[in-house]
């Protein structure tokens, strides 16, 4: 299933943007000129990831440290498990996210 997130103008470098799919939130982040996708919610105690500090291709959870890799979804400690991730499309100006 894909789902329409926004146009690419949208969501300037930086910015981060929720949707739903499902029942799941996704975190939608554009971060050095690309679009990255992945669960809204650290595995380490469930707290949205969404306003998380982004840096060196991570996003941190604002709760305890946890980081999650915005490519691979591999976590650091306090988290051990991945955060599940989702594809991201282009389709001209159009994004669009849909599970991998």
């Amino acid at each position: 299933m894909r789902l329409f997130v926004c146009k690419t103008i949208e969501l300037l470098e930086g910015a981060q943007k929720s949707i739903r799919v499902g029942r799941q939130s996704v975190l939608v982040v554009n971060y050095q000129g690309g679009f990255y996708a992945l669960r809204n919610l650290c595995t380490h105690d469930s707290y949205a990831l969404e306003g998380g500090r982004v840096e060196d291709g991570k996003i941190t959870c604002e709760a305890h440290g946890a980081k999650f890799s915005l490519e691979t979804g591999a976590a650091t400690l306090p988290a051990v498990k991945a955060v599940k991730l989702y594809k991201t499309v282009l389709e001209g100006e159009d994004l669009y996210v849909e599970e991998l």
